[in-house]
């Protein structure tokens, strides 16, 4: 009797043992079937926002047509380009559009013209550093980044500079790629380039010109020497009601005695950044575009599209200071 009980007692044991591992595989299964699932789900809706992203760049792209075939001579905050969409329902989701004049920005390549720092466009990159309470000497350093030589500049940095940093890279010595590249040059940490990045741009080629029409308050004031944050407020809320025709109708609002730069102006675009925001299920998904306009209406050509990226700060600062 002894030797059955103990029998019996294995036997239940084994059979619990084996209904927990069966259970216990069903949960793993189940649960690997439920990432699976999510993952599929994440894949399509990523996938869906690819349509409703392609319809309004192709929409941002005819609005640029339409305007170069209208034969404007002047591109202001009043035209349809410039007024966006509202955020629209698409299936199981949104979208948003939004346009801004890339050349209504400081196009941060301007600071280096045939090799060597331009004063000009340096002394108007300080004074929008000043403007927005930043150190106006990191300019130094982003010259020093730009221009093709080694030579370190007075308050720049060349490769000995970050060389020394942990991990170690080099200047590039060449002219930016994206506004978040600032993130490697000395002296522009993530608060910095996140605080300047509404005001500047990195454009492809020498764009002298900022369109005053579209500028904001801080970049008018830093473009004109002399011209108070007042008072370029002023001038943007009036160019609200009656756009500038001509640089000459610009300077004629100028405070008496302000005086513009030569070529510091237009009120004329070719450059056009596009913003893109999408959320279908549980995907959300930001995207940036750059377009170009094309000559005599000949459409217009995408110069770049990436992912948005995200300037947070963090512990790495410090390092590259």
């Amino acid at each position: 009797m002894p030797a059955a009980r103990a029998q019996r007692g294995i036997a239940l044991v084994t059979a619990v043992m084996i209904v927990a591992i069966a259970a216990a595989i069903a949960a793993q299964i189940a649960f690997a079937q439920q990432i699976w699932m999510r993952q599929i789900e994440n894949t399509f809706d990523r996938g869906a926002t690819d349509w409703p992203r392609r319809g309004a760049l192709h929409w941002a792209s005819t609005a640029i047509v339409d305007d170069t075939l209208k034969g404007n001579t002047v591109d202001h905050l009043g035209e349809q380009w410039a007024m966006g969409l509202p955020t629209l329902p698409v299936e199981g989701g949104s979208i948003r559009v939004a346009m801004e004049d890339a050349q209504g920005r400081f196009n941060l390549n301007n600071l280096v013209r045939n090799n060597v720092g331009y004063a000009d466009d340096i002394a108007v990159l300080q004074r929008l550093l000043q403007e927005l309470k930043l150190d106006p000497s990191i300019v130094h350093a982003l010259v020093d980044w730009i221009d093709p030589d080694s030579t370190t500049s007075p308050g720049g940095a060349e490769d000995i500079d970050y060389l020394n940093g942990d991990p170690p890279y080099r200047a590039a010595d060449r002219p930016l790629s994206s506004v978040e590249e600032l993130r490697l040059v000395r002296g522009f940490d993530a608060k910095t380039v996140a605080m300047l990045a509404p005001y500047v741009t990195v454009l492809p080629i020498f764009t002298a010109a900022v369109n005053v029409n579209t500028a904001s308050p801080e970049l008018l004031s830093a473009l004109v020497p002399g011209l108070a944050l007042a008072d370029a407020q002023r001038i943007a809320d009036e160019r609200l009601m009656k756009p500038f025709d001509n640089v000459a109708d610009f300077t004629g609002r100028l405070p008496k005695g302000v005086l513009l730069p030569s070529g510091a102006a237009d009120v004329k675009s070719n450059y056009f950044l596009v913003a893109l925001d999408t959320s279908i299920g549980r995907h959300e998904r930001r995207s940036e575009a750059l377009l170009q306009r094309g000559a005599s209406g000949r459409g217009a050509e995408f110069v770049w599209h990436r992912p948005h990226a995200l300037i947070a700060p963090d512990e790495t600062d410090q390092s590259r200071q």
